[in-house]
């Protein structure tokens, strides 16, 4: 008889292998999605059919429960043809893990009449948004920038400052908003990721109530809100250490998809009309730098995928040194990354200066990856050394 865990293992490789099948599939759509801005039609539909999206949802909607990382992974090989695409799927898959720690009754809401809706974020309030308390939750209007896939989502989930419960001042929370109470504007016009439809997000007035509020310091590691209707380990995890997860799989894939089109290119040039590139020693050692560092950055990530699942199955929070790793084993992932696309780019020679050249669109991509400030190394290599030299981290939502 099956055990559950081998029932996922096996969904999880059927999964793995519909997101490799899809990477040509999204790679022919690659020009459009830049020119949209957006993710095509199609290519929404298809990940909402492959059940991409549903990979962290709660069990008791119909979702499948994974174990965190298979987003990172999806992610990783639909980007091998298209980033923006695999940007976006593993942002919004990773929503439905958030929405899984806030109450019960706030997943009622958004799931409850449709358990395939699907919820976009925006972690970065654009000037000072109004949250002010009222009975039984909070009155909200602002602006809200960077908010992927937006456009194709029934709900978002905010970051704003609530007051503190039981102690003065303020602290930072995520406030979910079903898709009456907000506009999504036409913003996103960008030079890498721009298929992501990262537009703003508009409240003019909108009523939170306080069952869909979820306090950042609630999601350090260990039971949250929706731990008391969802069991499952992973509405257990420290969200903001391991949230990096969720990007850095694009940048991954679209550095190997450019690696395997600049080695095919090279590798099909007449040697009677061209110089032979791939003859030369100083490119061969070029090529396989660049496999170097993309392989490091990926197998680098395996053993905290691995020791985060295990250690909130076992009813382990990790401290803050060991969080704030997680942070600086992800920020060095996203630097090999820009490496390997800075160290590959000048293969194309003048090819790489065409618009629509899909290894000038990986290098764009990866690069603007890394400027997620989750990536940023110097971000995360001064958290890191700051808890080690033991001082306060940066972050206080670490």
């Amino acid at each position: 008889m099956a055990t559950a865990a081998s029932t996922n293992e096996t969904r999880a490789a059927d999964l793995i292998a519909a997101a490799r099948a899809m990477a040509p599939v999204v790679a022919g759509r690659a020009a459009r999605c830049e020119e949209l801005r957006r993710l095509p039609p199609e290519t929404e539909q298809d990940f909402r059919d492959a059940g991409f999206y549903r990979v962290l949802q709660p069990a008791r909607y119909g979702g499948m429960e994974l174990d965190y990382g298979i987003q990172t992974e999806l992610a990783m090989e639909v980007a091998r043809g298209c980033a923006a695409s695999g940007w976006n799927l593993g942002v919004v898959a990773c929503h439905g893990w958030i929405l899984g720690m806030f109450p019960g009754e706030a997943q009622e809401d958004i799931w409850g009449a449709r358990p395939d809706a699907t919820i976009s974020s925006s972690f970065l309030p654009l000037g000072a948004p109004t949250i002010e308390r009222g009975k039984g939750g909070y009155r909200i209007k602002g602006r809200w920038g960077f908010s992927s896939g937006s456009d194709y989502c029934q709900a978002a989930i905010l970051m704003g400052a609530v007051d503190r419960q039981g102690a003065e001042g303020r602290e930072p929370a995520f406030l979910l908003l079903p898709r009456d109470d907000y506009a999504v504007e036409d913003t996103w016009r960008a030079t890498g990721l721009a298929g992501t439809g990262s537009n703003d997000l508009v409240v003019d007035d909108a009523f939170v109530p306080n069952h869909r509020i979820l306090r950042i310091g609630e999601t350090r590691g260990g039971p949250t809100p929706g731990s008391a209707v969802n069991p499952g380990h992973i509405y257990r995890l420290p969200l903001y250490a391991i949230f990096p997860f969720n990007l850095i799989g694009a940048a991954i894939g679209a550095a190997r998809g450019a690696l395997d089109t600049v080695a095919a290119g090279l590798a099909a040039r007449n040697p009677t009309t061209q110089v032979s590139l791939s003859e030369q020693q100083s490119v061969q050692l070029r090529i396989a730098q660049v496999a170097a560092q993309v392989e490091v950055a990926w197998n680098a990530l395996q053993p905290v995928r691995e020791e985060v699942n295990r250690q909130a199955r076992e009813g382990i929070v990790p401290d803050l040194l060991t969080r704030s790793r997680y942070r600086l084993i992800l920020g060095q992932a996203g630097k090999l990354c820009v490496s390997a696309m800075d160290d590959l780019f000048p293969l194309l020679g003048g090819r790489g200066l065409a618009a629509g050249n899909p290894v000038q669109r990986a290098w764009r991509d990866v690069h603007a990856v890394a400027q997620h400030i989750g990536l940023t190394w110097d971000v995360q290599a001064g958290f890191y050394g700051a808890v080690k030299l033991g001082q306060p981290c940066p972050d206080p939502k670490l």
